[in-house]
């Protein structure tokens, strides 16, 4: 017992460590093989970007591997290879990746006691919310819900019916001898199993396939009766192969090479039956070789719908080729429009939202095989009727991209503005899609305004093959939920100015909606918040810190957002005061001035701190005033004639809305000498002596103090600032105070007042 025991443990180890040996790009289920090399395994051999299919191909055949199929979607071989192979395959040279292949181990959706039913409302009578689907027409068969919750009947009455478009349904094997079946154009039929000594079980290729094709009024209507079919049987209901996903992908490249317009499939593949499954991390639209096929035959021009999966409702739960990134992934959804429990749910590994829509998938009644039908359940049935819903329209608009049809499904979906992993973008409206192949959003503006009177203009078609809108409704509103609407107006024109002037800072909220001669509207989603922009915006002389110039006749420049006129044009008036005053006492003042840059003709006074202001008007009762946010200094460079002391700014002080926490003084000496500069309160007694100081001596020069020195920036030289404290470091009471200039033959007293603490 114990040498058996030795041997069992001697095998492990030797496995373990020829698994060790795998490289990095071996799949973790082929690295089981390594220590078995008389056993023969399936793989996918993945090539580098650009690597030549025949030398992946040559390189099989080296390692006395035999190949099944090249896939230039995939950009890989797929091959059956002894695992003895499989050291030399995966170091080979622009090999990738080497990964098993796999089939989907299906399981279906086990039917309640007496069948799928449809949905019944949970509520009824007054007040309840309408019932989706109306159940009068009997033109679709046991269940015309299913028809008329995607609005497909209204395209049927139209006349449109999937006529020149070709669909690639990838499934099982086909009852085309079904009698619900017999008008339906089949242009070619290919088994990629081959199970000629065990017929493959037609009744779910045949379910799939009628929600399409069938043409039999009162009995059974498809999607797009008469659209043009090819058949591929890539999955054998008897058993599980381990080459599905080869076989689907061969489909996917035959299907591409006879031109079909929209590939259906309601396969999916993840766990297998030997064992391998896609982990969530992989289901990233990069990883399944489905999925890459999907990808790329979507890149090529084809409208690529597959079924999500029935593993709900659990995040993350997909299957591959749903994760794909250029396909069209559909959920279930019941006869009220509700997603199915069973019906997965995204997001995918790198985030992104899943399924794109949904359709009804529960109690949908389709063709059994021999005759008659059955009420089945699953996306599998949800995603031939968001096919079948394509071709309708992509039969109205050929040679028009792919992708655009994708997108139009979309945005016609009744999720769009809110898409969720749940619902997707929702269930598609066929009529929509039609009016709006390619969506109808807004344009602009979208996230903020440069206009006062802006312009809100939104996408208008007409698409190409399309039903142009014939009207516009606008709505501006002061609230999300349009409460409070100050336009609303309709338009043919797919753009519209305001014709009121917006104040600054008002909030508004838009949105547009485009009405069809095909009955039908859709809204584009609400806009907003939007501020409207100042009237003016101060582009010189506006530092909050202050700023010192030389030159006495600076230039004022503004800017001024668009106004269209009426109610424009917009004049202004500028006014410059003394910073110590304010605009009632201007030392310059300019009205009706249409440009948006003013040179004065007359010198400023220099040595003086002042603010300046652009009043913006539209006509003679709508204005709006923007201040300079700090002062600016003329500086005079010249000896003072005379000692003066000027009134401290600002005051009273601080002054929270200009930023300033502190007061500035300015004095002038013209005989050197002793200097003194005090605070006292109003009772005379000292509070803080500013001047002898640390940074300033008793004796002081001929010159101006108070201005910044050189090219300081602001309008104060630090020094000469009082924040309110006393000479301990603590701030004095709130209210007023005298300061008083000693100097040679001068004496002045002037009055501050502090507003308290900052």
């Amino acid at each position: 017992m114990r040498a058996a025991l030795t041997a069992v443990l001697a095998l492990g180890l030797a496995a373990g460590a020829a698994r060790a040996q795998a490289p990095w790009n071996v799949s973790p289920r082929l690295a089981r093989a390594w220590s078995h090399p008389d056993t023969t395994v399936l793989v996918w051999v993945i090539g580098e970007p650009g690597t030549d299919l025949d030398s992946l191909a040559a390189l099989v055949t080296r390692s006395g591997g035999t190949v099944r199929h090249l896939s230039r979607f995939v950009g890989a071989v797929s091959a059956r290879v002894p695992g003895a192979a499989l050291p030399a395959l995966a170091r080979g040279r622009g090999v990738r990746r080497v990964q098993a292949l796999g089939a989907y181990f299906r399981r279906p959706l086990r039917p309640p006691p007496g069948g799928w039913t449809a949905a019944a409302p949970a509520c009824l009578g007054p007040g309840c919310p309408p019932v989706r689907a109306a159940l009068a027409d009997t033109t679709y068969g046991p269940t015309p819900w299913v028809m008329q919750q995607l609005d497909i009947p209204a395209l049927h009455r139209l006349g449109l019916t999937g006529a020149g478009v070709r669909i690639a349904v990838l499934d099982d094997s086909f009852d085309t001898a079904q009698p619900l079946l017999a008008g339906a154009q089949v242009l070619a039929q290919h088994d990629f199993v081959g199970t000629e000594t065990q017929p493959n079980d037609a009744s779910h290729g045949t379910a799939v396939w009628s929600l399409l094709a069938a043409d039999s009024a009162g009995r059974l209507v498809g999607a797009a009766p008469a659209a043009s079919y090819i058949l591929a049987t890539t999955e054998y209901s008897g058993s599980e192969t381990r080459v599905e996903e080869d076989n689907w992908v061969a489909a996917v490249e035959m299907a591409e090479s006879l031109s079909v317009n929209i590939i259906s499939s309601s396969l999916g593949y993840l766990s297998f039956d030997n064992g391998f499954t896609y982990t969530p991390q992989q289901l990233n639209g990069d990883v399944g070789v489905t999925t890459i096929a999907a990808d790329s035959a979507a890149a090529r021009g084809t409208l690529v719908v597959v079924a999500v999966g029935n593993a709900g409702p659990s995040p993350g739960s997909l299957d591959t080729p749903a994760d794909a990134k250029g396909i069209v992934a559909v959920g279930a959804t019941d006869s009220l429009g509700d997603v199915a429990a069973f019906s997965s749910r995204g997001p995918t590994a790198d985030g992104r939202i899943k399924p794109e829509v949904v359709a009804p998938g529960l109690g949908v009644a389709v063709a059994a095989l021999g005759t008659g039908t059955v009420l089945e359940a699953g996306t599998s049935f949800a995603a031939p009727l968001v096919a079948g819903l394509a071709a309708l329209v992509a039969g109205e608009r050929p040679g028009r991209p792919a992708a655009e049809l994708r997108q139009g499904l979309l945005d016609a979906a009744s999720f769009r503005n809110a898409p969720d992993n749940t619902h997707g973008w929702g269930i598609p409206d066929a009529l929509k899609l039609l009016a709006f192949p390619t969506g109808f959003d807004a344009t602009a503006p979208l996230d903020s305004l440069t206009a006062i009177t802006p312009t809100f203009a939104w996408t208008a078609g007409p698409a190409p093959g399309a039903v142009p809108p014939d009207t516009f409704l606008l709505q501006v509103a002061l609230d999300s939920t349009f409460a409070t609407v100050t336009l609303d107006t309709t338009v043919t024109d797919s753009s519209v100015s305001l014709p009121f002037a917006l104040d600054p800072g008002t909030r508004i909220y838009w949105r547009a909606m485009a009405r069809s001669p095909l009955g039908v509207a859709e809204w584009t989603r609400t806009i907003g918040p939007l501020v409207g922009p100042p009237w003016a915006t101060l582009l010189t002389l506006n530092a909050p810190s202050g700023e010192s110039i030389r030159d006495s006749q600076p230039l004022f420049a503004w800017h001024a957002p668009a106004v269209t006129s009426p109610p424009g044009p917009l004049t202004f008036d500028l006014v410059v005061f003394p910073a110590s005053e304010g605009p009632g006492q201007p030392a310059l003042a300019v009205s009706g001035l249409t440009d948006t840059l003013y040179r004065p003709v007359v010198p400023l006074e220099k040595n003086l701190p002042f603010r300046w202001q652009i009043v913006a008007r539209l006509g003679p009762g709508d204005s709006a005033v923007t201040t300079s946010t700090g002062t600016f200094l003329v500086l005079d460079q010249a000896a003072p004639a005379t000692t003066l002391l000027f009134q401290n700014f600002p005051n009273p002080f601080p002054n929270p809305a200009l930023g300033v926490t502190n007061t500035c003084i300015w004095f002038d000496i013209a005989t050197p000498g002793d200097v003194r500069l005090d605070v006292y309160d109003v009772r005379g007694h000292l509070v803080r002596r500013l001047v002898p100081s640390a940074s300033l001596p008793a004796q002081l020069p001929v010159g101006r103090y108070g201005r910044p020195g050189g090219n300081a920036l602001g309008t104060c030289d630090p020094r000469l600032e009082w924040d309110g404290r006393d000479d301990t470091g603590a701030y004095v009471r709130p209210g007023v105070y005298l300061y008083r200039l000693s100097a040679p033959g001068y004496q002045d007293t002037k009055r501050i007042v502090f507003l308290g603490a900052p």
